[in-house]
């Protein structure tokens, strides 16, 4: 008789061909080194078999390109999810929410009708640089990159409330938005470096906002010069948009430097005790590789020193590569989701383990090697990119993300659910999921969240290398029930 995950595997393929949407479905395998097979657990096995989602269009616009970034519960069912949208290709491209039901249809009771509440700020950022959350009584917040007031090249970040109709809420900052001009982008030869970036928004007890950001760093560089490389930025502001200066050093903000390197921000989390944790990557001279970080700060704005090392964790996991592009929080622990490699030039998924307490990362999560659960995401070695990391009830862990090399048509928008321990969940299949939303390539998936027995993901059906008014970036989501 065959193994349960070579059987369930099998199951998986037949199931395959009726279960998604307008594409291929597939399983991938999780890798901790050479034939080493992750041990199954036996969630699903008494349970009714699972179907992989279907994942559907969310149309925000009519032609232009959309796309879907970031997705939280919405009080009282459903979901909100956030991105851009554009009437053309060439047309501003708009911060845009949209709230669906947990069927995925949209919620007409939000934005004009429609379900869509579109703004009127441009979106001047890339990939995961729209934020979300939802303050206490269900005032939507949304953080994203726009253009500098004065200098439309220079970034700025632009912290936005809407109403529970999706309205722009006027009380909130300067008539419903509050910009954070964090730093002056540095002209280099006629390219601006160092622009600041958002990178994601949380909410604090009472309604209080964590902005997570990048800003250009203060001083000199050796020899002379500005610096030109970003920080990892946390402000503070209070429910109602104005900076808490007692947050920090100061002035509301909080800092990281690491070693006078780029370092890039991912995520945030509020803990219950109220302290923050932030997540991302650098490559610092002391590692000589990128490497993950991790950094835990107190509720006044400083760094915990009893977390790691003087509150900061940034240390080699995989020799080549580890990122961190979020965590889900879990107790007294936090699950993280990126990517990386040990050897070779393609990226798996990997997910890490650490102690909220301390910072002490687990080296036996998932039962891999090093405490560094690897999947090869398409089960064909050709890269893969996770995006985000979203907490399942019993402990299990909903990573999304993408299979394939970037506009290729074998890049397809991934998903994949962990056990309490860190092995691929047999109650949902094989664990791995794979979908092509189209045919142009560069599909993928960015944000998620649950509500009740239902999960959502969001990204889009990418349009290509090279689009057009005709063919471009398209918003797509799906529904994920929960055995």
């Amino acid at each position: 008789m065959a193994p349960p995950r070579t059987f369930l595997r099998a199951c998986l393929a037949a199931l395959a061909l009726t279960a998604c949407g307008d594409g291929d479905e597939h399983t991938g395998d999780i890798d901790a080194g050479p034939d080493v097979d992750a041990p199954a657990t036996d969630a699903g096995i008494d349970a009714a078999p699972f179907v992989a989602p279907t994942p559907f269009a969310v149309p925000l616009s009519t032609a232009g390109p959309d796309q879907l970034q970031s997705a939280v519960a919405a009080p009282g069912g459903g979901f909100y999810a956030a991105g851009f949208a554009a009437a053309t290709l060439a047309g501003p491209r708009l911060v845009t929410v949209v709230k669906l039901t947990t069927s995925g249809t949209r919620d007409t009771s939000f934005g004009g009708g429609d379900g869509i509440a579109t703004t009127a700020l441009e979106f001047r950022g890339g990939g995961g640089e729209v934020g979300l959350a939802v303050q206490p009584g269900g005032k939507v917040i949304v953080s994203a990159t726009v253009a500098n007031a004065v200098n439309a090249s220079d970034r700025d970040v632009a912290i936005i409330r809407l109403d529970t109709s999706g309205a722009l809420d006027t009380t909130f900052g300067v008539s419903g938005v509050r910009l954070l001009d964090l730093g002056t982008a540095h002209d280099n030869a006629g390219t601006l470096v160092g622009l600041d970036a958002a990178r994601g928004v949380a909410i604090g007890a009472g309604g209080v906002i964590y902005v997570y950001a990048l800003q250009r760093a203060d001083g000199t560089v050796s020899g002379g010069g500005p610096r030109t490389d970003v920080d990892l930025t946390v402000v503070k502001l209070d429910v109602d948009g104005t900076v808490d200066t007692s947050f920090g050093g100061g002035d509301g903000e909080f800092t990281q430097d690491i070693q006078n390197v780029n370092e890039v921000a991912r995520g945030i989390n509020v803990l219950p005790d109220g302290s923050i944790l932030a997540s991302g990557y650098a490559n610092t001279p002391g590692l000589g590789s990128v490497q993950p970080v991790l950094v835990k700060l107190t509720s006044a704005g400083v760094v915990d020193p009893a977390f790691a090392t003087g509150g900061v964790y940034h240390e080699t996991v995989l020799a080549m590569q580890t990122e961190i592009y979020n965590v889900a929080i879990h107790g007294t622990h936090v699950v993280t989701a990126g990517y990386g490699r040990a050897t070779g030039t393609q990226n798996d998924w990997v997910s890490l383990r650490f102690a909220l307490a301390n910072g002490a990362r687990d080296l036996a999560w998932g039962g891999a090697a090093n405490g560094a659960v690897v999947i090869d995401a398409s089960g064909a070695m050709i890269g893969d990119n996770c995006r985000n990391a979203i907490a399942l009830p019993g402990g299990r862990t909903l990573l999304v993300g993408s299979t394939g090399p970037s506009n290729m048509p074998e890049q397809d928008a991934a998903i994949a659910v962990l056990s309490s321990t860190g092995q691929l969940d047999t109650g949902f299949g094989d664990g791995v999921h794979t979908f092509a939303l189209g045919a142009n390539g560069n599909d993928q998936f960015w944000g998620g969240a649950v509500n009740g027995n239902n999960a959502l993901v969001v990204g889009y059906k990418g349009g290509g290398a090279t689009q057009t008014d005709s063919v471009n970036d398209d918003a797509f989501g799906a529904i994920l029930a929960l055995p």
